[in-house]
């Protein structure tokens, strides 16, 4: 067994690499590309090469490479307006929640006409994924089942005043994040290969499910724990916002502005080396790039060869071979990454280096931003303009709420010339910046040149070939080489 588990990675992870194979993705349209594919390939690899050599002849230069985030709001000089926008905030979102939650069950059952499943996995999952990676992390403020949970709090503290809401209870430190990992690839797994997903009802159940074991789970542990190693959307929401451009100082009541991404290499070590962060950003991108994978024609050949192993597995459940997958891009993502990590903290000495997947892995958040527009942008700007008529009617009762019932979308906004180009650079500009977030966290690791030379080779030639394996991923479907 071990041959052929070593043989089926072996293979999945070749599939990445070969252009060939990789086909329909992202758009029907095609485009005829003014250069070669491999022009675009090679080039995008050649300018994440460059910067990390510009990255590293700049090394004295690039220590404090920005200034203090700066102040644009004095929360507690406008105390009593900023209150009420957050409370309205709140109810808001908690309404919209249950808006949503009817829609699945007593809305249109056809899933095209249906509020929910165009709100959950459109305006509600790309979109607020897109405005926190960045605007910042403004999700704890509209967070449903957090507001929820609060006015259980205050009905149980005036009803028991006597009695706490939350038992505190220790979650196990080798736990970590493992909890948060498994949660956001279930997840993955109901978007992608859930047959069902788009359902209305079955998604009202999964609402109903997620709201029970979130409850549940914060009466337990607390908010505080929750929501940092087992909520699976404030984890993902919250590191989203780390590349942001702002966040709010808890310490001095205000709201600050900083650069791009500048959230990413200012954290504090022991905090990340606590949580496991690694596993679960890893995620982040596996499932992203297995969405463009299980699009092409280079999955139809791995699902014949796993039929060729497990033909009764395949037989007795049409998921498995996604499941199979899902799991195994995020293993061989795992792997490759441990690797990149492994080799410096073999040969570098200078340092304690135990940590350094999770030290380094925040890192990896501006090539997260990236894949989520290179994949989803184009998708998301044309299927948004079905919420505008949508919500009009959620519960399929004939309302025309906001005059917008007759509204149909311009499926003609974005072209496919436009779609590349944005995939391309977003891509390669993701990347770049990790390597550098990745070069800054190396030298608070070290100062020494000749350690954060070897600690950034491997991870080099790890972004070099990130790159241009998505860049494969993702042209092969829209493009004519």
């Amino acid at each position: 067994m071990k041959i052929v588990r070593l043989a089926l990675n072996l293979f999945f992870c070749g599939c990445f690499f070969i252009a060939s194979l990789c086909n329909a993705h992202s758009i029907e349209e095609r485009y005829d590309l003014p250069l070669p594919l491999s022009f675009f390939i090679i080039g995008s690899g050649l300018v994440v090469l460059l910067s990390f050599l510009f990255l590293f002849i700049s090394y004295p230069s690039i220590i404090h490479p920005h200034s203090q985030p700066k102040i644009i709001l004095r929360l507690a000089t406008h105390q009593p307006f900023l209150s009420l926008v957050v409370g309205v905030a709140k109810a808001l979102s908690i309404l919209l929640f249950f808006t949503v939650l009817g829609a699945c069950f007593w809305g249109n059952p056809d899933p095209l006409e249906n509020l929910a499943p165009n709100f959950i996995w459109i305006t509600w999952w790309l979109g607020l994924s897109l405005l926190i990676s960045f605007l910042g992390n403004f999700w704890p403020i509209i967070n449903p089942w957090s507001n929820l949970f609060h006015i259980f709090q205050w009905i149980f503290n005036k009803r028991f005043p006597s009695l706490p809401t939350t038992l505190n209870l220790p979650l196990p430190t080798f736990f970590k994040m493992a909890i948060g990992t498994g949660f956001l690839l279930t997840w993955s797994w109901l978007e992608l290969i859930y047959p069902v997903a788009f359902v209305p009802a079955r998604i009202g159940q999964l609402i109903g499910i997620w709201t029970l074991i979130n409850l549940v789970g914060m009466c337990l542990f607390g908010v505080a724990t929750w929501q940092t190693r087992c909520d699976v959307f404030s984890i993902y929401f919250y590191w989203l916002g780390k590349f942001g451009c702002f966040f709010y100082n808890s310490v001095s009541n205000t709201l600050e502005r900083r650069y791009l991404s500048q959230g990413l290499y200012s954290l504090d070590a022991n905090q990340i080396n606590s949580i496991g962060l690694a596993p679960f950003i890893l995620a982040m991108l596996s499932t992203v790039l297995f969405d463009g994978l299980h699009s092409n024609s280079a999955w139809l050949i791995f699902e014949q060869y796993l039929m060729n192993i497990f033909p009764q597995w395949l037989n007795a459940s049409f998921n498995f071979s996604g499941t199979f997958g899902l799991i195994s891009t995020w293993l061989i993502f795992w792997a490759f990454y441990r690797i990149s990590c492994y080799i410096p903290q073999k040969y570098c000495s200078s340092a304690d280096l135990t940590y350094l997947p999770d030290y380094l892995a925040p890192s990896l958040i501006p090539i997260a931003v990236g894949y989520l527009i290179a994949h989803n942008f184009s998708s998301f700007v044309i299927q948004i303009q079905n919420f505008i008529f949508l919500i009009s009617d959620p519960f399929h009762l004939g309302w025309d709420l906001f005059r917008t019932k007759s509204f149909r979308p311009n499926i003609a906004i974005i072209d496919a010339g436009f779609t590349w180009y944005l995939a391309f650079f977003a891509i390669l500009i993701g990347h770049v910046l990790a390597l550098r977030c990745s070069h800054l966290i190396f030298i608070r690791i070290t100062h020494q040149r000749k350690d954060v030379l070897i600690l950034s080779i491997a991870h080099t030639i790890l972004m070099v070939l990130l790159t241009m394996m998505s860049l494969i991923i993702i042209a092969e479907p829209m493009t004519i080489s």
